[in-house]
């Protein structure tokens, strides 16, 4: 990367699709694609980003190593597995991978994707990025009756799960100043709403991510957040959330993510499904508070036979 300090823009966009039913014996199955689909450069230097490939698609992650990748022979439509920028071997570069699961167990986290930030310096020379867009999908199965609900303990399933629901992630990418000493970094605050106090710079000077979330429908606008199922007449919650490791064992519940100069930084989405407690309805609780007060007024009048 070079001395100027910009800002890159990547945007999240997942559609949750519909529940249907096949001959899985799983709780549900999550299918998981999407990609980068645009991008914009800043406008100085030659223009350089481009949309990379993967070698080997669906190829086993591994934890703090780069995916193979190679420039896309597709630079215009659909989707594409990451974006580099730089030249004369120098390149930064930002890839997305996606991983299908099948959630066997509840209480449990799985991955379905991760964000590599290849965070090297580049010549001035070169353009650099400035904005790019991720559109990704999840699509939900099960052999089970039930799918996506209406809320949180609610078993008023959406429109028989034939009607999907937006959500859109949207990450903000900034890039800092390079110094040659983190004392000369400028103070920014741990978190983007100021809380936390300002950053310790672990490297001159880390770049961050600023995490969003804008939902559609019946999800919430926060980070984490969970997706309602009804499924088999028992309530469950599958929270979606960011994690510094693909076990999701360090989460990340700030709403900024930190990344060092010259080095390699990953950071993933991780859902997790939970069984939930049926709501006891207002009218049962009500019915039951009036045949308390009808049983102590029996026997109040008993005591005075």
């Amino acid at each position: 990367m070079n001395n100027h300090g910009f800002v890159k823009k990547v945007g999240l966009g997942v559609l949750f699709g519909a529940f249907s039913v096949n001959a899985s014996a799983v709780f549900m199955t999550i299918d998981v694609g999407g990609g980068f689909n645009s991008f914009v450069e800043d406008p100085h230097g030659v223009s350089s980003t481009e949309y990379l490939q993967l070698v080997n698609p669906g190829a086993a992650h591994v934890e703090g190593v780069s995916p193979d990748v190679v420039v896309d022979t597709n630079q215009t439509t659909g989707v594409h597995d990451g974006l580099r920028w730089g030249g004369n071997g120098a390149y930064s570069s930002l890839v997305y991978e996606t991983f299908d699961q099948e959630i066997t167990a509840l209480d449990t986290n799985y991955a379905i994707s991760a964000i590599t930030h290849n965070n090297f310096s580049i010549s001035a020379a070169f353009s650099w990025l400035d904005k790019a867009t991720i559109a990704g999908t999840l699509g939900f199965s099960s052999s089970h009756s039930g799918g996506l609900a209406a809320g949180i303990g609610s078993s008023n399933v959406i429109d028989d799960f034939t009607t999907d629901v937006t959500s859109e992630f949207h990450i903000d990418f900034k890039e800092t100043y390079n110094q040659d000493d983190v004392s000369k970094c400028t103070a920014v605050s741990e978190n983007s709403d100021g809380s936390g106090g300002d950053h310790v710079f672990a490297s001159a000077c880390d770049d961050y991510f600023d995490l969003a979330v804008d939902n559609q429908g019946s999800l919430p606008d926060t980070l984490p957040f969970s997706i309602p199922f009804y499924i088999d007449g028992k309530y469950y919650a599958l929270e979606v959330f960011f994690a510094e490791d693909i076990d999701g064992m360090h989460r990340i519940d700030n709403d900024r993510v930190w990344t060092q100069e010259q080095q390699l930084s990953q950071f993933y989405t991780i859902v997790n499904l939970t069984e939930v407690e049926a709501p006891e309805p207002i009218s049962l609780a009500l019915m039951g508070v009036g045949l308390l007060g009808l049983g102590f007024n029996r026997r109040r009048l008993q005591l005075k036979k």
